[in-house]
């Protein structure tokens, strides 16, 4: 056999001894370990194999490298802590890798926002659920009234964004935000003019928008001020007509009063003329 030959085998066999005698590797191990409340400084000690007497080590935190001493540690929350260690052992093999992702105890509020009536300044706030961290949960709401706790229930909250400190049975904290976000709706809008022919078109006194307002109250003077028309819970569907006790109004200009009356907020008046033309 070629000499050559036989000292290619003779290489291959004392390299691949060398691996399968003296692997490096290395482990890591937390303190403490498994899941952890936020902001908990976790403390990382590292286990070699074969590491030699003197290794190099290169952890690193979310991708980056922040310590090469042989111990490490961090409170940052959900992070991917990886370490390589160069080994200086003569084995083949000169490097080992391992890591260790932080198991951080997160909560959140699922909550409900209870606004009834539009463009409502504030409204009420039920937490119905805390998801993650270990029930019982307390929790304290943080608004511009001052704080609020002992309940799942919050009346009266102004429209805005506010921190829920959230603590659980093993005393773990976390943060959610309540977003209370106002019923936007388009204001009133009365029409100024209508026709009451009984052509089927434009034959009642239209207020524009008015379904988004249950709690009306539409007055309709004369020009002397006397009451023409009134109705609580206005609707366009069964408006006036221009009728009064039964009769048909003459041709004129009148003049309405719209009171929007509201729960959580001051009355709005509407005043206007409306005219009759046929």
């Amino acid at each position: 056999m070629n000499k050559k030959v036989i000292l290619f085998f003779i290489l291959t066999i004392v390299q691949t001894l060398l691996f399968a005698q003296c692997p490096v590797e290395v482990v890591i191990t937390p303190n403490p370990s498994g899941a952890t409340c936020k902001n908990t400084v976790i403390n990382f000690t590292q286990t070699p194999t074969n590491g030699g007497t003197n290794p190099s080590y290169y952890w690193m935190v979310n991708g980056d490298t922040v310590g090469t001493a042989s111990t490490f540690s961090t409170a940052v929350n959900g992070a991917h802590v990886e370490l390589i260690m160069i080994s200086n052992s003569g084995c083949a093999q000169d490097s080992a890798y391992t890591s260790y992702y932080i198991n951080t105890i997160t909560m959140e509020a699922s909550y409900n926002v209870i606004i009834e009536e539009c463009n409502q300044p504030m409204a009420d706030v039920q937490i119905t659920n805390i998801n993650g961290g270990t029930p019982p949960h307390t929790y304290v709401l943080y608004t511009n009234e001052g704080e609020l706790s002992g309940t799942d229930y919050f009346t009266d909250v102004g429209a805005s964004s506010y921190p829920l400190a959230i603590t659980d049975a093993e005393n773990c904290k976390d943060t959610s935000w309540i977003h209370v976000v106002p019923k936007e709706c388009p204001p009133i809008i009365p029409e100024e003019v209508f026709t009451p022919n009984e052509d089927g078109f434009n034959d009642t006194f239209r207020i524009n928008n008015i379904e988004f307002y249950p709690k009306n109250k539409v007055f309709i003077f004369d020009r002397w001020g006397q009451r023409v028309y009134y109705k609580e819970g206005y609707e366009n569907i069964d408006g006036w007509d221009a009728k009064y006790l039964a009769s048909n109004m003459p041709v004129s200009t009148y003049y309405y009063v719209i009171e929007l009356e509201f729960d959580k907020q001051e009355k709005q008046v509407f005043k206007g003329p409306v005219s009759i033309l046929r």
